[in-house]
């Protein structure tokens, strides 16, 4: 016969089949070939009884399924025409047991139920047009709706969200890195902005350092606070002027910036005055003194530091 005839082939296979078996043979002995063998067989039996286990636990499933539809009375006979079949199962799958008898209103369930109750067989069999745009509109399509992983994640961060809690993202360029790391934005009453809570407002370095101005440091005298706060503006008041003012290019820019910096510093202490008098806050107030003394009295300094301060800058440029 020709050399690559069907035949030749299947005698070079044989005799190639033959030459390794002779090989293990001789390398393993004859028990060991045996033993090879036993093993062999006993990890294929294994392997065909977890595939024919996982059928079977597929089966077992499909079954429960089967029985869980069939205990919700208005799933037994779905119309086609209200939802497919495909979609009706993708929809059960994202939505707890518990859900299944009494879905949420507002829900696809829901509307699935109502129109599945009122339309099928052994009930009206006929929809006016209008209810049938609001059934399509109200219904999903099998793209519709997302994935259990995908349902279950966006739940998790509605969960999350109603519970005042935020993702830590980090920006960068063209987006935002998620840090894996929550933030407690809300107390427990989610709907009062009073409780909100940020990094900036509710961290530990800025409560210590909003602590440590002279406003809120504890163990100032009244005088001290407005001094101390007076001078800290009046020194850096009179530089827009001096640098961006329209005379920045003559000889009395330095002059014209002292003179504007003195002037604001003026209209906030007399506004200043004004809130004491008519407010009379208690804050800095000592036993015994009338209302809005040391208030009255910290903004009285106030007006003392700004001077000095836009002075000392003044003398400076």
């Amino acid at each position: 016969p020709p050399a690559h005839s069907p035949s030749t082939r299947g005698l070079a296979d044989s005799s190639h089949a033959s030459q390794v078996l002779a090989s293990g043979r001789e390398a393993l002995g004859m028990k060991g070939l045996l033993g090879f063998g036993c093993g062999f067989g006993a990890l294929l039996a294994l392997a065909r009884g977890a595939i024919t286990s996982r059928r079977a636990e597929g089966s077992d499933i499909a079954v429960k399924q089967k029985e869980d539809l069939a205990k919700v009375a208005y799933l037994k006979n779905v119309p086609r025409s209200v939802i497919e079949q495909e979609t009706l199962e993708k929809l059960l799958s994202i939505t707890p047991r518990e859900e299944w008898e009494n879905p949420p209103e507002r829900s696809y369930l829901y509307a699935v139920k109502t129109y599945a109750e009122a339309y099928g067989a052994g009930k009206a069999t006929k929809i006016g047009w209008w209810d049938f745009v609001c059934m399509k509109y109200l219904l999903p399509g099998t793209d519709d709706l997302p994935t259990k992983k995908v349902s279950d994640e966006a739940q998790k961060i509605e969960d999350l969200r109603m519970a005042g809690k935020v993702n830590m993202e980090v920006p960068v360029a063209g987006g935002w890195i998620d840090t894996g790391a929550l933030i407690q934005w809300k107390g427990k009453e989610p709907f009062a902005g009073d409780l909100v809570q940020t990094p900036v407002t509710d961290g530990r370095w800025s409560k210590q350092y909003i602590a440590n101005m002279a406003f809120y440091r504890e163990g100032l005298q009244p005088w001290q606070r407005g001094i101390e706060i007076g001078m800290a503006h009046g020194y850096f008041l009179i530089g827009p002027f001096v640098s961006l003012g329209p005379l920045r290019a003559t000889p009395e820019a330095a002059t014209v910036g002292l003179l504007c910096g003195c002037a604001i510093i003026g209209i906030v202490s007399v506004g200043g005055l004004i809130f004491g008098t008519t407010i009379k806050p208690t804050r800095f107030d000592r036993e015994g003194d009338k209302p809005a003394a040391g208030f009255i009295e910290m903004i009285n300094w106030h007006a003392v530091g700004g001077l000095g301060g836009a002075g000392f800058a003044h003398a400076l440029l």
